[in-house]
């Protein structure tokens, strides 16, 4: 049967929906109703969606799982065939606004290759911060053996310095009594008789100070 008949079909179920709804309202078996209306399981979900559309019914229930459809007999109006091809032209139309499946993979792709573009650049990120921590690290241990390194020659510097003050203290000594001085008191040095001896005296004790 022609798509073009579909109104026709619509009406006919729309009579029998009509014929058995007292109130206005049918509950009961729906394929049974379009058998006696000649409609098959596909014609009869066409003609429902074409009347619902046309707001000639309204489904409260669908009948599934064993339960009876509910529908509202809203308009006993007749479908003619213009409103019919018309209502099929604005159906086509939405079913092309909607994303295909070529549109919805495309955008999943599309999001993707931006998450991964994220990705990188966070990745990018973090192994930049990684190489400046790590050259911050090292600099740190640079600047921790300088300063060791110049602690221990500071107290190298210390000890010969010290050794060194030992050493002219006892070639004072020695100076002393190899020139038959006596040793100076703890209140100062005493002067030496021989004028050369004070004179190398004089000299020590000058580079000491």
């Amino acid at each position: 049967m022609a798509r073009t008949n579909l109104h026709e079909l619509a009406n006919r179920l729309l009579q029998r929906l009509d014929e058995a709804s007292p109130d206005s309202k049918f509950e009961g078996k729906l394929r049974e109703i379009a058998s006696d209306a000649g409609l098959n399981s596909v014609r009869t979900a066409e003609t429902v969606r074409l009347l619902e559309e046309a707001g000639r019914i309204h489904v409260l229930q669908r009948g599934r799982r064993g339960r009876d459809t509910i529908i509202e007999v809203r308009s006993r109006q007749p479908i003619d065939l213009q409103d019919a091809q018309s209502m099929l032209q604005s159906r086509q139309g939405r079913r092309q606004g909607k994303m295909g499946y070529d549109d919805i993979g495309r955008a999943v792709v599309d999001r993707l290759l931006e998450l991964a573009r994220d990705d990188g650049l966070r990745s990018a990120q973090v192994e930049a911060f990684a190489a400046e921590a790590q050259q911050l690290r090292e600099r740190i241990e640079k600047l921790e053996a300088s300063v060791a390194s110049a602690t221990e020659r500071e107290t190298n510097l210390r000890v010969r310095l010290r050794t060194a003050e030992e050493a002219l203290a006892r070639s004072e000594e020695n100076l002393r009594s190899a020139l038959g001085g006596d040793k100076p008191s703890r209140g100062g040095s005493q002067p030496v008789a021989d004028v050369d001896a004070q004179a190398v005296l004089d000299v020590l004790r000058s580079g000491r100070s």
